[in-house]
């Protein structure tokens, strides 16, 4: 489907529109080197990769000094040897961000939203290479030259916290939404086990959440839970999780299947989800192939088509279809329900079995499908009766017990009205 953008927010605040007002899912990846790093070529055969996975977001920095632990002084210039700012930032080097104008577009004709971080935090809070005199200037500069393009989101931050430096990243939001007229959404991304909401939640510039959650990914089902009960309703996206292969994590290793927990149990909380990996940032040699090679990014397509293959903005987490085997922790079981009851989608974290309330689907009948999270394969589980609509005035209680197929890691059970 073709990309109508800008995107806005629903009228619930619970998800994201197209300008035709057609629900867009989130599927988002992480290449925060994309402009600074990435050959064009690269960029080029990454974006068609993304795009041909399903994915329709990726995230990237326009100032970029090589990540948290590896920062250079100032951004370093990209692969054409041109730097994004001549001396400071209210001197946007023209050069530089014709690369960015290019892949903006061919993003664009690939249906693939860029939300872009302006800077990353480094340069606000470690060297204080932008002020809140400066920043408001560069972010007015970007929001004019990109007020005309459809596919951006803008990224306030950049792995920090804002403590101290609020007066900066606000005059940063501040001059995006002066220079493109409030065109785009603005976000804030930062850093280990914080959200934006923790601090910009009444913000009027801040449009929807972030967060990251680092190593503590088997935190991820109540952090998203948590934004997603804040007032006023905002999206909330989990930005950055633990990467796949990403070797840093005291909770690793980071495998497909832990990759599936934290996707699955996003979306499952209400949110939406951005996926990673080692070589989206590191690039090591032969980070291109591995990175397209690798079979985390492939699993988060069969995300995106059980999700959409139904009205997946009508979906809202619901707990109580468990009777037992909820779980806990890493091995967390969770639920979401269409509010007219008749669809859910259980994901099951790992082998297990649970016993489900069949009597929150709002038919007779509902047939039941499993569905790998790993290879897509899907088998039915067979129909059963609800103990809905049998003419009493109350339903029956009514839970099946079901065991995630042998030998899968981890399983999804659609259960649909007949």
């Amino acid at each position: 489907m073709a990309l109508n953008g800008p995107l806005r927010v629903s009228d619930n605040g619970r998800y994201f529109v197209d300008t035709t007002g057609a629900p867009f899912f989130w599927l988002g990846d992480t290449a925060w080197p994309l402009f600074g790093q990435y050959a064009r070529a690269e960029a080029e055969a990454y974006l068609d990769d993304r795009a041909a996975k399903g994915f329709n977001v990726v995230q990237g920095v326009l100032a970029w000094g090589g990540g948290t632990g590896f920062e250079i002084d100032m951004p370093g210039p990209n692969s054409a040897g041109n730097a994004p700012w001549s001396g400071d930032p209210t001197h946007p080097n023209d050069a530089y961000f014709r690369n960015v104008d290019h892949l903006a577009r061919y993003a664009a004709e690939r249906d693939i939203v860029l939300a872009m971080l302006p800077t990353w935090g480094y340069y606000v809070n470690n060297v204080q290479t932008l002020n809140p005199e400066n920043a408001r200037v560069y972010g007015k500069w970007l929001g004019e030259r990109y007020q005309d393009q459809p596919n951006i989101i803008w990224v306030n931050g950049g792995d920090r916290i804002p403590t101290g430096y609020e007066a900066t990243y606000r005059a940063l939001a501040e001059g995006l939404h002066e220079g493109d007229g409030g065109a785009h959404l603005i976000t804030y991304h930062p850093c280990g086990w914080r959200s934006s909401g923790q601090f910009w939640h009444g913000e009027p510039w801040l449009d929807f959440n972030m967060i990251q959650t680092w190593t503590d990914w088997a935190r991820i089902y109540p952090a998203v839970a948590a934004e997603y009960a804040r007032t006023p309703i905002k999206p909330v996206v989990l930005a950055e999780p633990a990467y796949e292969d990403g070797p840093e994590y005291p909770q690793g290793p980071i495998t497909p299947h832990v990759l599936r927990r934290e996707a699955w149990w996003s979306v499952m909380a209400g949110g939406f989800f951005t996926y990673g990996h080692n070589h989206n940032w590191r690039m090591e040699p032969g980070w291109l192939e591995e990175l397209t090679a690798a079979p985390g990014a492939a699993q988060m397509t069969i995300l995106k088509d059980v999700m959409t293959a139904r009205p997946w903005w009508t979906m809202t987490p619901d707990q109580g279809l468990f009777e037992a085997g909820m779980g806990e922790g890493r091995t967390l079981n969770a639920a979401l329900r269409s509010t007219d009851g008749r669809c859910a989608i259980v994901y099951l974290s790992a082998q297990c079995h649970a016993l489900i309330n069949v009597d929150k689907i709002e038919a007779r009948e509902t047939r039941a499908t499993w569905i790998n999270p790993a290879t897509g394969e899907a088998h039915d589980a067979g129909v059963y009766a609800t103990g809905s609509y049998i003419g009493n005035e109350f339903p029956k209680r009514t839970s099946i017990l079901f065991s995630v197929p042998g030998h899968w890691e981890d399983a999804v059970l659609v259960l649909d009205a007949v």
